[in-house]
């Protein structure tokens, strides 16, 4: 069936237009899979071939000719073997996601709350495992700066390893707060306000239970405690502190404290991308 015809030369039909589509769609997702990888560098030279071919072929370039239209009957071949490993990556990575995710997040970007929220679990799971002590703190829309600059600033992807690592005893920075926004770990190794004299009911918790219940009354922020001595949960959220939580509600809280934060984040990108 011709929908209609192009410079009225060409018959356009509604396969052509989903062709096109689907194609579109495979070599956007081919380009993120190889994305920061050496590949792009070869894609890149394999490109130039192909213009060299072409102008070689325009210009009657005969023995240039011959020599790339030679080159391109090992092209499959050459492609495999210097595309090894990205190869295998990229198959594996779709395996991944096929397997695991939505029909929804292979189409669409996902917000990536999933992510994080598995990459902070993870660390304060294994950190409450070895009880060591631990302060997180996680920015919503009451910006932290004053704070931020009394560590180290990281501005680092949130990864469940370098968390850890952050928290690892007699490490230079194990002793301060961490504090992450929806991005990235922003900053290590952060002094927290100290309770006011009259906050009679944290007498019973130790210091870092304290100053997460000092910073969450001033701000709209949701600080994670490890306790070092029991390796309990704790979190702190504006006038509350709750103790001992499981894993399981500790991420249903991130995903509750963030899950607006995201979406805001993922429809803003939309209308900057004009989708």
């Amino acid at each position: 069936m011709v929908l209609f015809k192009l410079f009225d030369i060409i018959d356009v039909r509604m396969a052509d237009i989903l062709d096109i589509l689907i194609m579109s769609i495979i070599l956007y997702y081919v380009f993120q899979l190889f994305r920061g990888t050496r590949a792009v560098q070869m894609i890149i030279g394999g490109m130039f071939l192909v213009v060299a071919w072409f102008l070689a072929q325009w210009w009657e370039l005969h023995t240039l000719l011959w020599l790339l239209t030679n080159l391109a009957t090992l092209g499959i071949i050459a492609i495999v073997i210097l595309f090894q490993p990205e190869i295998r990556s990229a198959l594996t990575r779709i395996g991944q996601t096929v397997s695991r995710a939505s029909w929804q997040s292979i189409f669409f970007h996902a917000s990536g709350l999933d992510d994080v929220t598995k990459s902070i679990t993870t660390a304060v799971q294994d950190l409450a495992k070895n009880h060591f002590g631990a302060l997180i703190v996680l920015e919503k829309r009451v910006g932290l700066r004053n704070y931020e600059e009394t560590g180290e600033i990281l501005n680092a992807r949130i990864s469940s390893r370098l968390l850890r690592s952050l928290f690892f005893p007699n490490s230079a920075l194990h002793d301060g707060a961490v504090l992450l926004n929806s991005k990235c770990i922003v900053a290590a190794g952060c002094i927290l306000p100290m309770p006011t004299a009259n906050a009679g009911g944290d007498t019973g918790y130790g210091m870092r239970h304290r100053a997460a219940h000092a910073l969450a009354s001033e701000c709209d922020a949701l600080v994670i405690v490890v306790s070092e001595e029991t390796g309990y949960i704790s979190i702190a959220y504006r006038s509350s502190l709750r103790r001992n939580l499981s894993i399981k509600e500790l991420e249903t809280e991130i995903k509750r404290h963030w899950g607006e934060l995201f979406k805001d984040e993922r429809g803003e990108e939309k209308e900057g991308s004009g989708v």
